[in-house]
């Protein structure tokens, strides 16, 4: 009996079916894009992950259940705080505070720099981190500079250099994820269109009437 490794693909008459048998990698390559497309989405579709551990299900269910509630408890919380806090503040700590918040940006800059000179697929991440972090020295620059003679050069600052570059950083992450999401979709065998980044499930984690 023949191993599994070299078991044939035979023809049918079925239209879904190859023409050919496939037991070396010249046959695949003589294949057609339409047919290495279908075998692409067999391979894919015959692979089994294993089910998660329970702790793990827990742990998702739990940290999807905090991220939940803090978004709900959150509002109220704006709101109080918009009503409550005083207009001005004093703070013995206010160099040390914007000291460690720009030492962590140039940690972002940094790690963005370091994946990215090395293809490394964690670019993606360190992007994210960078542009958010950027959008935040914006915001506080400008808001805590406001009414002072920093303002203006806040605010020019914040449009020409940390808006803009977290910006660059925010659309470079989202074409990344979405060239990785069409490499993963079309070595899968999917046809087109591309299922839009926010209808994408997670890869590789199983669907929620499987986590039970």
């Amino acid at each position: 009996m023949r191993p599994e490794s070299d078991r044939e693909i035979m023809p049918s008459s079925n239209p879904l079916n190859l023409r050919t048998p496939i037991s070396s990698e010249a046959d695949v390559a003589a294949l057609s894009e339409e047919e290495r497309s279908l075998l692409s989405q067999w391979l894919a579709d015959a692979v089994t992950y294993p089910a998660p551990a329970r702790t793990a299900r827990v742990e998702r269910r739990v940290a999807l259940v905090a991220m939940t509630g803090a978004a709900v408890f959150l509002v109220p919380w704006v709101a109080w705080l918009s009503s409550s806090l005083p207009s001005r503040h004093a703070s013995d700590q206010w160099g040390l505070a914007w000291t460690g918040f720009d030492g962590a940006l140039v940690l972002a800059f940094a790690a963005t720099a370091w994946t990215g000179w090395r293809n490394r697929q964690l670019v993606i991440t360190a992007l994210v981190v960078l542009g958010a972090l950027l959008l935040c020295d914006a915001w506080f620059d400008v808001t805590l500079s406001w009414g002072t003679g920093e303002q203006a050069t806040s605010i020019v600052t914040a449009a020409l250099a940390e808006v803009p570059f977290a910006v660059l950083a925010l659309l470079i992450a989202h074409r990344l994820l979405h060239e990785v999401t069409h490499y993963v979709w079309h070595l899968e065998g999917r046809p087109d269109p591309v299922v839009p980044l926010h209808r994408l499930p997670l890869i590789a984690v199983p669907k929620v009437h499987d986590l039970g």
